[in-house]
């Protein structure tokens, strides 16, 4: 079941939709705050946050697009504050560009990574939109029966068109196109 359908019988009065939503929006915010902050217990910490501003409020708010979109920016400016107050403090804050020095030594990170990696992304959605979304929904944190009930596939074919979406990245980061 969708987060936004959770969220409309919760709202209606459900207490077993409810619990399921939050429970869901737990599992989802732990795993996008610790790939964001690279940090479990703070992230875990941040999520609590988050729900807890969430399930404080979202009965008395009107959503113009979506719940999902309204709690998922609660969580991204909680994630925000954070970073800002450990900034503040002077606090390393970890970042994909200092991995190479929380890793091993011999790590070297391209600088333009993450820009070449976008711009596969968008070559890759480009040639399959369906390869582009599992490898976002997959990224995202989605277990894999809930990407292949979203997307009406197989976990065969799930993986099958995850291998080819990988495939199609790796190349696209290696030579810059896809064929």
């Amino acid at each position: 079941m969708q987060i936004n359908d959770l969220y409309k019988n919760a709202q209606s009065g459900d207490k077993r939709a409810e619990d399921k939503l939050f429970q869901h929006l737990s599992e989802r915010f732990e795993q996008f705050a610790n790939r964001r902050i690279w940090d479990k217990e703070n992230a875990k910490e941040i999520a609590q946050d988050a729900i807890m501003l969430i399930a404080s409020e979202y009965k008395s708010i009107s959503f113009d697009i979506s719940f999902q979109a309204w709690a998922y920016k609660v969580l991204d400016n909680k994630i925000l504050n954070y970073i800002k107050q450990r900034r503040q403090r002077g606090d390393k804050v970890i970042s994909v560009a200092d991995v190479g020095e929380v890793g091993t030594a011999n790590f070297k990170v391209d600088p333009n990574l993450r820009l070449r990696l976008l711009d596969c992304l968008k070559k890759v959605g480009q040639a399959n939109r369906r390869h582009a979304r599992i490898i976002d929904l997959h990224y995202l944190g989605y277990k894999t029966n809930e990407i292949c009930e979203r997307l009406k596939l197989s976990v065969n074919g799930f993986y099958i068109i995850l291998h080819r979406a990988r495939k199609m990245l790796e190349k696209c980061l290696e030579t810059g196109e896809l064929k």
